[in-house]
């Protein structure tokens, strides 16, 4: 289990490329011109830097996120306390 790699597309892996093609395609359609291409080519090499670090890293950040929900006394002890 430890030895098994993420698929990969362009040199990411998927969600880390999912993340980059979906947001840089949408805020360049959204906002049409052509600095977001720019910006979208220097995100690339720090998402592939990130994914290099950690390549599941956003799967992790997801799963925690979805299956953790934030605590009620969570505005009371500045964060999730689950001790009573």
């Amino acid at each position: 289990m430890g030895l098994v790699r993420p698929p990969k597309l362009l040199g990411l892996p998927i969600m880390y490329a999912m993340v980059w093609l979906f947001g840089s395609v949408l805020l360049f359609v959204w906002v049409q011109h052509m600095v977001l291409l720019g910006i979208a080519a220097v995100l690339y090499p720090i998402l592939w830097k990130a994914a290099d670090w950690d390549p599941r890293f956003i799967d992790v950040m997801m799963t925690s996120l979805q299956e953790t929900p934030p605590t009620r006394n969570r505005t009371v002890h500045g964060g999730d306390s689950y001790a009573p």
